[in-house]
């Protein structure tokens, strides 16, 4: 199964404060087939002095100057994917170390492929854990009543079944994550699990679009009820 390669997605906006540690979770992977494409879009503080300081053959590093927008960012970095599959990182959350290996063990039964994670804080106190469905009928089911239950910086996910759904909505701020699954259940007929187990702590602070913006999702399930 180490034949097949994964191709994980990191952007980048003034993550410095945390960085360091999720590209180091990320190389720590025990599947070590796959390649970190890494993206700046409107950064301004040291984030890329300290993915320089890294030196691994397998990050491939692209500046995207001052065009701000995460949903523009990975759509431009899923352009330059060279595996079949895609995983996505956030500059502040860790993987745990067999995250990647143990999802792959399911690919020939699914398209989505998520974790349970821990919510963590400032300090990387666990301080939660958010309760997500394991199978596809309840995934779906919950995600059109407005409970995400993907985990972004969680899933792997085929690339072709991105393209098809024209990867992710780049009007949509904040909650392209949401938008992205929906459309690839929905319109892509993607089968979904989430594994079990805790593999992703997801950190909250202050600067967190989770802890500081709230959404209206209304619009968004609209689209596909």
């Amino acid at each position: 199964m180490n034949n097949i390669k994964i191709s994980v997605l990191l952007a980048i906006y003034n993550g410095e404060k945390y960085l360091k540690k999720s590209i180091e979770s990320v190389l720590n992977q025990t599947y070590t087939n796959f390649e970190l494409l890494i993206g700046f879009n409107g950064t301004i503080d040291n984030s890329k002095k300290i993915v320089l300081e890294f030196n691994d053959y397998r990050i491939k590093i692209f500046d995207y100057g001052m065009d701000k927008g995460k949903a523009k960012t990975l759509n431009n970095l899923l352009k330059e994917c060279s595996g079949d599959w895609v995983a996505i990182q956030d500059d502040d959350d860790i993987w745990l170390p067999q995250k990647i290996e143990e999802q792959m063990k399911l690919i020939k039964d699914y398209d989505i492929i998520g974790t349970q994670i821990f919510y963590i804080n400032e300090e990387e106190k666990i301080i939660g854990t958010p309760n997500l469905s394991n199978n596809h009928d309840d995934i779906l089911s919950k995600s059109l009543n407005g409970e995400n239950q993907i985990a972004n910086t969680s899933a792997v996910f085929k690339k072709v079944k991105a393209i098809e759904v024209d990867g992710w909505d780049e009007k949509i701020d904040g909650i392209e994550d949401f938008d992205f699954w929906l459309k690839m259940m929905i319109i892509a007929k993607c089968k979904t699990k989430n594994l079990n187990k805790h593999y992703v702590w997801h950190r909250l602070h202050s600067n967190s679009n989770f802890n500081t913006k709230k959404y209206d999702l209304q619009f968004l399930l609209k689209k596909y009820i």
